[in-house]
């Protein structure tokens, strides 16, 4: 199924390195593609749909802590989709000028 007519968000193509932290592990990663409400997580680690999750990714200025659970997704190839769940205010203003930054471009 096509889902890219109901997002509320344009998907944004990035390679930011970052490091992901749930019950399933810890890894050294990279984000493949962001918005202001999620991303996708390119890793080998396999996270199950719905866990809790933190992403350290490097946004502009120094790195930020992303917080939310793993979404089911249905494309091939490893990773996942994340959901950004009660990022503090600093996080929240960080992914978002990054976002518009690079969204411009």
């Amino acid at each position: 199924m096509d889902y890219s007519d109901k997002r509320r968000y344009r998907r944004l193509p990035v390679l930011v390195d970052c490091r992901v932290e749930g019950a399933s592990g810890r890894a050294e990663t990279r984000l493949t593609d962001l918005t202001p409400v999620g991303c996708y997580v390119d890793t080998t680690i396999a996270f199950p749909a719905g866990s809790t999750v933190t992403l350290y990714a490097a946004l502009g200025e120094g790195e930020v802590p992303l917080s939310g659970r793993v979404i089911p997704m249905q494309q091939s190839g490893w990773g996942f989709g994340m959901e950004f769940v009660d990022l503090d205010a600093a996080a929240q203003q960080q992914l978002q000028t990054y976002y518009q930054q690079h969204a411009a471009n």
